[in-house]
């Protein structure tokens, strides 16, 4: 027989670890931020004051025993709205990074299947310079050419695909 009520959910020290390891996780990325976006955030103050001591304290153990504090300041603290919104802080740099994944992507594959690549390519974007976009992979696909000349045509692509897909 247990000591606890059938209605009491049983929480495993091990789980009481991994969350408390989690706090401490999302802890460290809170003193990552800058104060401005840090502002953004619904944290009471001792637990801002306890951020911002710890981006100030340089010493290695210092530093990891305010982290842990951080983390148990977290425990008592709406840990669910602070996750919600740290995610909508960190979409657009995760949505950036997405982006600039996709453009490389497709940079690889136009050196490395040539046509059949840029046929799906320009399916995809109808609009793109069809003349422009072949020049420069038959450039980058000479294998001819010098490795930093290799390079440098490879960026050329990235450049003209980063535009041509996100519009920077």
């Amino acid at each position: 027989m247990t000591d606890h009520d059938d209605n009491d959910e049983f929480i495993s020290k091990s789980q009481i670890k991994r969350d408390m390891h989690a706090l401490t996780d999302m802890g460290a990325q809170l003193v990552d931020l800058p104060v401005s976006q840090l502002k953004k955030l619904p944290l009471d103050d001792r637990l801002f004051d306890a951020i911002r001591e710890c981006q100030a304290t340089l010493k290695h153990g210092a530093r990891k025993r305010q982290l842990k504090f951080i983390g148990k300041l977290l425990r008592h603290a709406d840990g669910e709205a602070i996750r919600d919104a740290l995610d909508q802080l960190e979409a657009p740099k995760r949505e950036a990074i997405a982006e600039f994944h996709s453009v490389e992507r497709w940079r690889d594959r136009l050196l490395e299947e040539g046509d059949a690549a840029l046929t799906e390519l320009l399916a995809d974007y109808p609009d793109a310079d069809r003349q422009q976009l072949r020049q420069l992979v038959r450039n980058a696909r000479n294998s001819k050419q010098s490795e930093e000349r290799s390079k440098r045509q490879s960026r050329e692509i990235f450049k003209f695909l980063r535009e041509m897909i996100i519009g920077h």
